[in-house]
């Protein structure tokens, strides 16, 4: 009988020591970006998970952050920064993530009419994982939120206007590890 129960407590032991490992590869991630007066969102290289572009011109030690890979269910941050000599009314960035059937074209274009809302319009706010509020130059906003379970493509853009149709957006891209 003891003998049976020592079995099970060491079994039970080694099952949690196994899940341990498996939420250890879900840890929180801050990932750092950028927004530049180019109307784009850098980073300042490539990492993992990151997939960049060019280099941004004269402001070589940044590079255009095109997508952001993360696991289903994982807490991400996003510390956005924005670069930039012109007053907070002239140049803004936000970063607003999209629930995977969200058109981010038409969320952009009704950010336009949105300006007392910090370029967020009401009526999408179920199109809507997670955002920021707007940063000036200089200034630093971040939101943390967990990543969608299902796995496939989000949209990530700045609402501020002509940010996005100027290219100012990305790709969440939620997959399982070792996909």
């Amino acid at each position: 009988m003891k003998l049976t129960r020592l079995f099970t407590f060491i079994t039970l032991i080694a099952v949690l020591a196994a899940c341990g490992g498996e939420s250890s590869q879900q840890q929180s991630r801050t990932i750092e970006i950028t927004g530049l007066d180019a109307m784009k969102f850098a980073v300042s290289g490539e990492a993992e998970g990151l997939s960049v572009a060019d280099d941004l011109g004269s402001n070589s030690e940044l590079v255009r952050l095109e997508s952001i890979t993360v696991q289903p269910g994982q807490e991400i941050t996003i510390e956005l920064i924005t670069q930039s000599q012109l007053p907070k009314t002239a140049m803004a960035h936000n970063w607003v993530l999209l629930t995977m059937d969200a058109d981010p074209a038409a969320f952009a274009k009704a950010a336009i009419q949105a300006k007392e809302n910090e370029y967020i319009p009401q009526d999408l706010t179920d199109s809507i994982i997670a955002h920021t509020g707007l940063a000036g130059g200089g200034e630093t906003v971040s939101v943390t939120f967990t990543a969608p379970e299902t796995t496939g493509e989000y949209d990530y853009l700045c609402s501020f206007p002509a940010h996005f149709g100027a290219g100012m957006a990305g790709k969440l891209i939620v997959e399982e590890s070792g996909s």
